[in-house]
């Protein structure tokens, strides 16, 4: 090998094609996502692109933000539960047990008599 091909083979391995790949600290990130913060916010926390984290962060951000969805879940619970704060039992049995104000079994298409 000749020497000026000793150089360029040097000057290949010394460059180094796209940018510097980012280092993310992904407990932080899990902790961002847990709080249901928006892909923008973490990226921007980050100091990385929304692309970046969709493209090598994506399950990571879906298991922090399913950790997040269960432990709001589970303070619910404890609150309607244990705290029996009647106003929680009420909006959980509307969401999660269909239940409803309103009584379906009337007939509201009937009108009223009317007395004199």
């Amino acid at each position: 090998m000749s020497k000026n091909e000793a150089n360029k083979t040097e000057e290949k391995q010394d460059k180094t094609k796209g940018r510097p790949k980012a280092k993310v600290d992904v407990e932080v990130l899990r902790r961002l996502c847990e709080i249901q913060c928006n892909n923008k916010e973490i990226a921007f926390v980050l100091g990385v692109s929304t692309d970046t984290l969709n493209r090598h962060f994506k399950m990571e951000m879906e298991t922090g933000k399913a950790l997040g969805k269960i432990a709001l879940r589970r303070a619910q619970w404890r609150n309607a539960v244990e705290k029996n704060n009647v106003t929680m039992q009420i909006w959980l049995g509307k969401n999660v047990l269909m239940q409803s104000d309103n009584n379906l079994d009337s007939d509201d298409t009937q009108i009223l008599p009317w007395k004199d």
